[in-house]
């Protein structure tokens, strides 16, 4: 295909950075002129712990790439949550084609392709607090979390069958018997709000601990549709989290936790680039889009005098509703050279309506070394059960393809050991070898019933099963210079499981829905962490390799409206280093920096996704990267009470972003700006803020129905409002 590139936006991205060069060099020549100030001040970086390896440890023992993310901290809206944070982490990226449900991303490329194509195909994994989560569910409101821990690499040993490329690992607060009872507001421009109630304490002193946390937030987007008048995506959600923990003697706890989301909104699919009253879109009636998601978890951990033993059980619910203009005017209008009214109908002609649901258990025994112990070892028995159902009726007039009513049930049933062990050479050098063995079945059950349309079958049923036995795994040889300082190298196996896609396209033509094999990898991995300057600054930095074999492709033909089911090797390489400095005792700069080659290789000739040698995977940036800078100005020595707080940060991609597996054309690289100005008090706070001060036109996805005909996912524009804070 034609490789088509725009230049339009190329003087309005240069213009946003001569107006932020300014800046950044102001922080630069700042930052340099109070360093020796800072020196006199002796302060240092927050010691930072992380699950990263099942139990709380200090990051600098951690022998792997992992960034932390507290969103308390960071200026992420909300509503769009998943994708904030991945523009805060280099080298992860996320997809999102308009709704939660289909939000997929990539840790250093490697990660779900074009199109996710069952709740089970993540090739990235998720986790609450360790307990894995569908891809369905994974995306979820950042409610009264402490931090993100996003795992790169492949964490199939201690985290499941889906942990190929990584993994992001959400911790909620503890019910840890803290008093915390906050109310929190916002309101901005494009009607965006936010309430927050946290409330946590002791309930039962020595005895019970509880915990919870509502919200309530939403607003609207810039596209216009212009049938209507809305403003898409326009958004609703309400959330609630809880936790209790008791205490069944000096050795025993159980902690019980609940998430409850409620997600409505009305968006889109694409939107046609550069077309009439950009950003618009041309539906008979919006995408809708609703979810209702639920999460629970139980665990109970006894402290042997030898180790710890922790037994986890956890349950997902997961239903969901979606109805959508499959013709959009504007962008079957340039297709066609009809004029978009005559794509309108008043009763939805070319709509779909689906509903989605899925109940999934999980269970994990799992024994572990004492905090402290010489040999630090982890094993463990888990199981994964889930079950999913979809279906709904689809009317397109453009071909036989997506026509008719649609069920399909899915089954997937996972069993596996696992155990990771450091064993310690000598006083500094330590090999790490992990091992997980299980057994993966996935069954998929389907029907179809014809709507009339010619060339289709009246109706058609269908079964299929895909099973097998995985090993993945590897070992990691670190070596700790002092207790701040690490470097490690490592090699893993990664593994991602077999399956069906949930939707057959092919069923109108009575043939069975093509399963795709289970895929690999081998990654290759160096790194290492330091903090110097008598713990001012840390220093980090990782190089990777990565060769994937049968990666998952689900590719969709939109003007032909057809899926293509593939397992294409690809192969990725790059590296990411972060900083972070406590520059005074005031400031603190921080800062990141990812690079990710990817390319597609042993492609078949011709092969019917458009994937060729060399092509690099879509939605994956070349570059990404953030810098930060953060104040805290106590009033004090001014005669006034309080602390003024300030931050900035700018976040960014640069280089080639495919759109497609057949690059048929290149998504922009953005730079965003976000700020916060505020007062803080000892029971009160207020601030003023920024997202996307620029407004900068970002697109999160494309698609190209032909070579000149382009479509992308717009990203949210400018939001600025104002919030605050109190304390009980």
């Amino acid at each position: 295909m034609t490789k088509t590139t725009l230049s339009a936006r190329q003087p309005n991205r240069a213009s946003a950075l001569c107006r932020l060069a300014p800046l950044f060099a102001s922080t630069a020549i700042a930052g340099v002129a109070i360093w020796s100030d800072g020196a006199r001040s002796q302060t240092v970086l927050e010691t930072i712990e992380v699950t990263a390896r099942r139990d709380p440890e200090q990051l600098a023992d951690v022998p792997m790439s992992v960034d932390v993310v507290r969103p308390h901290e960071t200026l992420e809206g909300p509503s769009n949550a998943a994708i904030d944070i991945s523009r805060r982490v280099p080298n992860y990226s996320v997809t999102d084609v308009g709704n939660p449900l289909f939000a997929f991303g990539a840790i250093r490329g490697v990660g779900t392709l074009s199109f996710p194509q069952n709740p089970f195909d993540s090739t990235i994994g998720y986790a609450l607090n360790g307990t894995p989560l569908s891809m369905y569910g994974g995306t979820q409101q950042l409610l009264d979390v402490s931090r993100v821990e996003v795992l790169r690499g492949p964490q199939n040993v201690l985290f499941g069958r889906s942990s190929q490329g990584g993994t992001i690992n959400i911790i909620p607060a503890e019910p840890d018997g803290e008093r915390d009872i906050r109310l929190r507001g916002e309101i901005g421009t494009r009607g965006e709000y936010l309430t927050d109630l946290i409330a946590g304490g002791t309930i039962v002193p020595g005895v019970l601990n509880g915990r919870g946390a509502i919200r309530f937030t939403g607003g609207n987007g810039n596209v216009k549709n212009l049938i209507g008048g809305e403003d898409l995506p326009n958004r609703d959600i309400g959330a609630a989290r809880g936790g209790l923990r008791w205490f069944l003697g000096e050795r025993t706890t159980m902690t019980v936790t609940g998430f409850y989301e409620n997600d409505r909104r009305d968006t889109f699919n694409y939107i046609l680039r550069g077309g009439p009253n950009y950003p618009a879109v041309m539906l008979d009636e919006p995408l809708g889009f609703s979810r209702k998601l639920g999460i629970g978890t139980a665990e109970v951990k006894h402290e042997f005098d030898a180790f710890n033993l922790t037994g986890t059980f956890g349950i997902q619910d997961i239903r969901a509703r979606m109805s959508s203009d499959n013709t959009d005017g504007l962008i079957y209008s340039a297709l066609t050279g009809l004029p978009p009214s005559f794509f309108s109908s008043a009763s939805c002609s070319d709509c779909t309506r689906y509903y989605f649901k899925e109940r999934a258990y999980s269970g994990e025994l799992r024994a572990s070394s004492k905090d402290g112990a010489p040999i630090r070892w982890t094993t463990g028995l888990n199981i994964y059960s889930s079950t999913f159902s979809q279906g709904g009726t689809n009317a397109s007039s453009f071909g036989p393809t997506q026509n008719g009513l649609y069920d399909a049930k899915l089954d997937l049933n996972s069993y596996s050991a696992f155990g990771e062990v450091g064993l310690p050479l000598n006083e500094r050098w330590t090999l790490t070898p992990g091992i997980r063995v299980g057994h993966d079945s996935v069954s998929r059950k389907g029907s179809y019933v014809s709507n009339g349309t010619p060339g289709t079958v009246p109706e058609f049923n269908e079964y299929g099963k895909v099973d097998g036995a995985f090993v993945a795994g590897g070992a990691t040889l670190s070596y700790k210079f002092n207790d701040q300082s690490l470097l490690y190298g490592s090699i893993k196996r990664g593994y991602s499981n077999a399956g069906f896609p949930y939707f057959n396209i092919f069923s109108v033509f009575g043939q069975p829905a093509p399963s795709y094999p289970a895929s690999y990898s081998w990654t290759y991995e160096a790194g290492g962490r330091t903090v110097l300057l008598d713990g001012r600054l840390s220093l980090e930095g990782s190089v990777f390799y990565n060769n994937v074999s049968d990666g998952h492709v689900n590719s969709f033909d939109l003007q032909a409206n057809q899926f293509t089911i593939a397992a294409l090797d690809y192969r990725t390489y790059g590296f990411e280093a972060a900083a972070r400095a406590r520059v005074t005792e005031r400031w603190t700069l921080y800062g990141g920096i990812g690079y990710t080659h990817s390319a597609f290789v042993n492609v078949p000739a011709n092969d019917p996704t458009g994937a060729r040698n060399g092509n690099s995977l879509p939605g994956v940036p070349l570059w990404s990267g953030v810098v930060g800078l953060e104040n805290r100005l106590p009033l004090g020595e001014f005669g006034l009470d309080g602390t003024l707080v300030s931050s900035a940060e700018f976040q960014f991609t640069a280089g080639r972003r495919a759109a497609d597996l057949a690059n048929t054309f290149d998504l922009h690289p953005y730079q965003i700006v976000n700020a916060k100005l505020g007062w803080e008090g000892e029971r009160f706070k207020v601030y003023a803020f920024g997202r996307n001060i620029f407004n900068e036109n970002i697109e999160v996805a494309g698609a190209a129905y032909t070579a000149t005909v382009l479509a992308v996912m717009p990203g949210l524009g400018r939001v600025v409002g104002l919030g605050a804070e109190i304390k009980f």
